[in-house]
């Protein structure tokens, strides 16, 4: 297949489609299809997802998808890195960031290491002060015994009669409360704070896009096994690379199968829409 991205752009304009049109019946964005045309593979998300976009942008157009698909591979000349390759870079990474590490729980062992002795310190000072006074007191002398005072008899004592003081038996008792007693206040959700709360889980290597509101809060591939959460008050959109590698929750509610391994899938998540948004 000469010329690999123009067969791509010839075969669109000659079915009269606009790329906006794509984009939206292929879930690829059109940034990715101008890259397919143009052969920018390097703006692609790379792996497995590189591949996918070819193979669905193909197929749109009426091409034969496998061929595209091996014209893509020798014309990329591994530009386009293996999956073994990426999990060997997040790995390395994984590594570095552990080495990193060990320089400052060294300090903060010292640091621990300090602060015990100077209150050992301040303890056993305290300890030996104590001890100290003890000691002093008991070789003291006792204080020697003052004369008590003489105090002279009064010539005459005065005694005045008191009266006793009437008391009211009759006791105020409170009058019963019509009002009833207020309720427990109700146990705060765990979505009140915000209007759309979703989870992300990833079981296989997928690349994600997640903006929030209008800000993009996440655009990298993701290693199995982790778990990323986002909220919004407005809106959540999210494109995967690899529908079938993971699994989302939105306000804890299982949105279920996403799509097949490999699909590419794009989902907009709003108030209105996120008691029935599914997979």
């Amino acid at each position: 297949m000469a010329n690999f991205g123009a067969s791509f752009r010839k075969a669109r304009e000659a079915a009269g489609l606009p790329l906006d049109r794509i984009a939206a019946e292929t879930r690829i964005s059109t940034r990715f299809l101008l890259a397919i045309e143009s052969e920018d593979f390097h703006l692609l998300p790379g792996g497995v997802f590189n591949r996918g976009f070819v193979r669905a942008y193909a197929a749109h157009l009426g091409m034969d998808p496998e061929q595209a698909v091996a014209e893509y591979s020798r014309i990329s000349a591994g530009s386009d890195e293996p999956l073994d390759v990426l999990r060997n870079v997040e790995r390395e990474s994984s590594k570095k960031a552990e080495r990193n590490l060990y320089p400052v729980i060294v300090v903060l062992l010292l640091v621990l290491v300090v602060v015990y002795y100077f209150i050992n310190r301040g303890s056993t000072q305290q300890q030996n002060d104590a001890a100290a006074s003890d000691a002093i007191q008991e070789t003291a002398p006792p204080p020697a015994e003052s004369p008590s005072p003489v105090v002279a008899a009064p010539a005459s004592i005065e005694y005045t009669t008191i009266e006793p003081v009437p008391v009211d038996s009759r006791v105020a008792v409170a009058a019963p409360s019509n009002h009833p007693a207020e309720p427990p206040a109700a146990t705060a959700s765990p979505f009140a704070a915000h209007a759309l709360v979703l989870e992300v889980e990833v079981k296989e290597l997928t690349w994600i896009r997640v903006s929030t509101d209008g800000t993009v809060a996440l655009n990298e591939s993701i290693s199995p096994g982790t778990t990323r959460r986002f909220s919004a008050e407005r809106t959540i959109d999210v494109t995967l690379g690899n529908a079938g590698g993971a699994s989302m929750k939105i306000n804890g509610r299982d949105m279920g199968q996403l799509g097949a391994k490999g699909q590419v899938r794009e989902f907009k998540i709003t108030p209105e829409n996120a008691t029935r948004v599914q997979g």
